[in-house]
């Protein structure tokens, strides 16, 4: 398996997703997409008698068919919208069960990685900061890049309470301004698609050949 992409969102055909897949498609190499939320898996159990010594997590469910494939992909694309100002719960639960390669050997030390992630602040900081964190950096990947798409899609559009919740990321958006909130419309052009914003096509492109030349 050439690259393995893996997507953290919950969303059906997210922008996440859909910035992974591109990747993967127009790198050319042969490809398998692993969307998180689709599989019924647990977090790691800490059973490290079982791991080890293997290299291998030793839990028989929807994940563990994948860990060879991620073990022993040429690069990883991995991908995840920003929720509580991390990554989901789903992307840390793999990475958690990913502890198995991070024994005496470090399996995936030096795995050329992209990450993508997709959320509603402006901060260009604030995509990297999604995986800081020791149960990611510990693995010691070959990090290429990060590609963070600034979707401004928060919950708050579909909850039904947008317009009057002084606790989500809307109420951010308007500048924590009642009057504003009260004004904004929930409207289809609201939901922005990565793909037409050219600063994310080219980025998405601009992996993609690096990912080629691997």
């Amino acid at each position: 398996m050439a690259i393995v992409g893996i997507s953290g969102s919950p969303i059906a055909n997210s922008n996440t997703d859909r910035m992974i897949e591109a990747i993967l498609k127009e790198s050319g190499k042969d490809t398998k997409f692993i969307k998180l939320s689709k599989l019924n898996f647990d977090p790691c159990r800490g059973c490290a008698h079982n791991c080890a010594t293997t290299a291998m997590c030793g839990v028989k469910d929807d994940l563990h068919p994948y860990l060879a494939d991620i073990r022993d992909a040429e690069a990883l694309v991995i991908g995840s919208p920003v929720h509580h100002h991390f990554m989901t719960a789903w992307m840390f639960s793999f990475f958690s069960r990913t502890w198995c390669f991070l024994h005496e050997n470090k399996t995936l030390n030096n795995k050329p990685v992209v990450f993508v992630s997709a959320g509603i602040d402006s901060v260009p900081e604030k995509g990297p900061q999604t995986f800081n964190h020791s149960i990611v950096n510990g693995h010691e990947f070959n990090v290429l890049g990060h590609i963070y798409f600034q979707s401004l899609i928060p919950p708050c559009f579909k909850c039904g309470k947008g317009d009057v919740c002084q606790r989500g990321g809307l109420w951010r958006m308007v500048g924590r301004d009642v009057e504003a909130l009260k004004k904004f419309e929930i409207t289809p052009d609201k939901f922005k698609r990565w793909e037409d914003d050219e600063q994310m096509v080219e980025e998405v492109k601009k992996y993609a050949n690096i990912l080629s030349e691997i």
